[in-house]
């Protein structure tokens, strides 16, 4: 999957607070076979401007999270109207269980084309039309 090798990097009209809000509203309702996603903070880089968020999965026959996230995303406040959105490529992404847990990318690969069908369906990004599901 390409957006997995090279990352993806979108601005979103939007405040940071807002970005952060609509993750937290729309990122449990993504899925991919019998995970459901949960985001978490790596990091505060800059509280206020810059966000480092993991993407962790939830098991759904027994609601638990896995242990490690499979991914992560970034959010950099450009201004306060607008804010970048970040997919880091993979290899720049380092997490012990990572690569045993979703060896091939699919699950977070799969998360990447939820969010980014949900930017679009909400016309925060300019895209030629839905990207398929994974």
């Amino acid at each position: 999957m390409v957006l997995l090798e090279e990352g993806v990097e979108v601005e979103l009209p939007t405040s940071l607070s807002d970005a952060l809000g609509l993750l937290d509203q729309v990122v449990p309702t993504f899925s991919c076979n019998n995970y459901g996603y949960q985001i978490g903070t790596i990091n505060r880089a800059q509280l206020g401007s810059n966000w480092g968020l993991s993407v962790a999965l939830i098991d759904k026959t027994n609601n638990q999270t896995v242990d490690e996230p499979v991914g992560c995303v970034e959010l950099e406040k450009v201004d306060e109207c607008r804010v970048n959105f970040k997919v880091p490529p993979r290899s720049q992404q380092e997490f012990p269980g990572m690569s045993k847990f979703d060896w091939d990318g699919k699950l977070y690969g799969s998360f990447i084309y939820q969010m980014l069908n949900t930017l679009y369906d909400r016309q925060l990004i300019d895209l030629p039309g839905r990207l398929p599901q994974v």
